[in-house]
């Protein structure tokens, strides 16, 4: 059975500091929400993709007495454990908000910081969430999602928070230490912005080249798109620089094939065209996948084990001499993901392949003339004086 994972391109979101008073004491009994703020980080865009509300998120979170500068561990003081936070409304006929699953309220004194993570996940959760155990934050390292895997037919968004840092009260702030671009979500609470931690893969075709004399049309039709030998397990560290460590002996094969006919016209081989980005088209197929580096040992692309392209295509052609018939042939093509110009996935990535194809061989028709050397024959004797006169 064919998998279509179609994922929306991006949501980020970071936890920020919510106040730097030294001192302030809040109303009464005041209940603790989330301020979930949107945010594209690959582009700083201006506009941003909403955070779904059906997808609870967890949150750690810890008080400290004096102002924190994040030079020490904090967290002996645990506020929230692994807290799930819901969608929800705080009393019956009241406005929906983002807030624990639990009723936690403001402190009136000190400082609370809060680290986020999506989706919620619990000890019992693990392995069929693709989390192997419950996210930690650590000071030092951020958080960390070890020996995570992809769960095959999922479309899971795994992202991360950065910190709110020092947070006193409910607000919509966004403040220095978070994402530019960020905009107001409408909801007022600790300020929340999403990255996302796994990368999401994408393809676009084009059909370019030029037709043979004697042909009137050329399409091409994509019929089968596969990616193989792709790593689905590894831990995710958030302050490292490379964030991902993945593990290339446990691989996963999946599928891109688009549902229905996917038909490209022949778009003609001109220096214009060739340059262009604008005459692709999307196969309408995205899956989110796990960040890693893409091998290419140069081994026989038939037996190796580098993460590799298969694309099955029919080329459809349509002949002057027989105009209401198509002539066709089947091609399938293997190209390592590794093409030279991307070597690796990074997280929070929208990626997309760029595919072009020429309906025929890069190879020019040419001719290699000879001529067959005379056969060479003889006659037995012919004597002129038989028949003289």
């Amino acid at each position: 059975m064919k998998k279509y994972l179609l994922i929306a391109a991006a949501a980020v979101l970071s936890l920020a500091a919510c106040s730097q008073t030294d001192s302030f004491t809040p109303a009464k009994e005041t209940e603790i929400t989330f301020s979930v703020i949107n945010h594209l980080q690959q582009t700083k865009a201006t506009e941003g993709l909403t955070y779904p509300t059906g997808v609870p998120f967890g949150t750690l979170a810890w008080w400290t007495e004096d102002y924190w500068e994040n030079t020490e561990n904090p967290q002996n003081f645990v506020f929230m454990d692994n807290e799930k936070i819901l969608y929800k409304q705080l009393t019956d006929g009241g406005p929906y908000v983002w807030a624990p699953y639990s009723a936690y309220y403001w402190t009136k004194k000190g400082y609370i910081t809060f680290a986020s993570y999506s989706p919620y996940t619990t000890a019992t959760d693990a392995g069929v969430d693709g989390f192997s155990e419950v996210p930690v934050y650590d000071v030092t390292k951020g958080f960390v999602f070890n020996a995570y895997t992809i769960v095959d037919d999922t479309d899971v968004d795994l992202m991360w928070g950065n910190l709110a840092e020092n947070c006193q009260e409910n607000t919509n702030d966004v403040l220095d230490n978070q994402l530019t671009g960020s905009t107001d979500s409408g909801f007022t609470g600790v300020p929340t912005i999403f990255n996302h931690a796994l990368c999401q893969l994408n393809f676009a075709f084009r059909a370019i080249g030029r037709k043979n004399p004697n042909v009137s049309a050329i399409k091409i039709e994509i019929t089968d798109v596969d990616i193989l030998n792709i790593d689905k397990s590894g831990t995710f560290t958030q302050n490292d620089e490379i964030r991902w460590a993945s593990v290339h002996s446990e691989t996963a094969d999946y599928d891109f094939t688009p549902e229905g006919t996917f038909e490209l016209d022949l778009i003609e081989n001109t220096a214009d065209n060739l340059s262009s980005t604008a005459n692709y088209t999307s196969l309408g197929v995205s899956r989110i996948l796990l960040p890693q580096s893409l091998v290419n040992t140069g081994d026989d692309i038939g037996e190796t084990t580098d993460q590799l392209l298969t694309v099955s295509y029919t080329v459809k052609t349509k002949y002057e001499s027989a105009p209401d018939t198509w002539a066709t042939e089947e091609i399938t093509s293997v190209v390592r993901l590794n093409n030279g110009t991307l070597t690796s996935w990074l997280d929070n990535r929208n990626i997309t392949y760029r595919i072009s194809i020429n309906p025929y061989s890069t190879v020019p028709v040419t001719f290699d003339p000879a001529v067959v050397a005379w056969a060479e024959e003889t006659s037995g004797d012919v004597n002129l004086n038989e028949n003289d006169e």
